[in-house]
């Protein structure tokens, strides 16, 4: 990590305080999004910006603006505070092999109606283990996995990626998620290219499964939004009037009464899997998702999967 920006006793604390406030030029708003009094935050920059020597905001009574300095500066402060970041998560990581801790994330659905039975098996076979479960937030996509932040991840991913191992669990179909009330909301099948007009929600930008597989083509479909969670898709899709692809089990684990989920005419499979880093994982990582298949081939507990081999 280069600290030369650091020196002169610059905090990190102070330069997130500087980041918050040059994204919402708003210091009240900005002092809630850190927990902060407003008083506080404006201590906090003003000794920032003798530390630097440079005015970072030209302000007054109703307008903050950052200066062409403050501008050149906080794209180096990001910098810093990502660098920061990895570092905290590296360290995370090596924390969590001293404690004998996994960490695991669950991106939507994760391994459906398996995930419970899953983690409890691992538990049983390593009782000194601590296992630590975090909901992921698919605007990060699988960055915090590649960082070390988490040890595993449990979530539909049908291509492999570079720097990750791929363990695939089981494949499951996707349903066409329509809004209720839409036209073909009671067909008994669609073809997805017959909702391309509409705005799409997906769960993970840039992967072409989650619009039809047309991602880039020039009949693709628009994306409106990218959400955080599988119920932020439902509720986009409930009240927004979007349309998107759900994992079969999303249907049964987290139904909206606004939705109406619908069969496409071609099936679409989601494979669900264990992933971990290629390189630097966690040692308990290869046999969690050893243990994930066993479980699976014991009995899926999944309705409409297959295992995969």
């Amino acid at each position: 990590m280069d600290l030369a920006f650091l020196e002169g006793g610059v905090e990190l604390r102070n330069l997130r305080h500087f980041s918050a406030l040059a994204e919402t030029l708003n210091y009240r708003v900005a002092a809630e999004r850190l927990h902060l009094t407003q008083p506080a935050l404006t201590r906090s920059i003003a000794s920032l910006e003798r530390e630097l020597g440079v005015r970072l905001f030209d302000r007054d009574k109703r307008h903050v603006a950052l200066t062409a300095d403050g501008a050149e500066l906080l794209e180096r402060a990001g910098e810093v505070l990502a660098d920061a970041e990895r570092l905290s998560a590296a360290a995370g990581a090596i924390r969590a092999r001293q404690r004998d801790e996994v960490r695991v994330a669950c991106y939507g659905v994760a391994l459906a109606e398996l995930t419970h039975p899953v983690i409890e098996a691992f538990c049983e076979r390593y009782p000194s283990v601590t296992i630590r479960v975090h909901e992921a937030d698919f605007h990060q996509g699988l960055a915090p996995l590649l960082a070390g932040e988490y040890d595993v991840a449990l979530l539909p991913l049908n291509v492999d990626m570079p720097g990750l191992t791929r363990v695939p669990i089981f494949t499951e179909p996707a349903s066409l998620a329509l809004w209720k009330g839409h036209p073909l909301a009671s067909a008994a099948a669609v073809d997805v290219t017959e909702v391309f007009d509409q705005p799409w929600v997906t769960p993970e930008p840039g992967l072409d499964f989650w619009v039809g597989g047309r991602n880039g083509d020039d009949d693709a479909p628009t994306v409106g939004f990218h959400a955080r969670s599988a119920q932020d898709v439902a509720l986009k899709i409930a009240y927004q009037h979007m349309v998107g692809l759900m994992p079969l089990s999303a249907t049964r684990m987290f139904p909206h009464p606004g939705v109406e989920n619908v069969a496409p005419k071609e099936p679409l499979g989601l494979v669900a899997a264990v992933a971990f880093p290629e390189a630097g994982h966690s040692p308990a990582a290869p046999a969690f998702a050893e243990l994930a298949r066993r479980v699976a081939r014991r009995a899926t507990g999944v309705p409409y999967a297959e295992l995969a081999r």
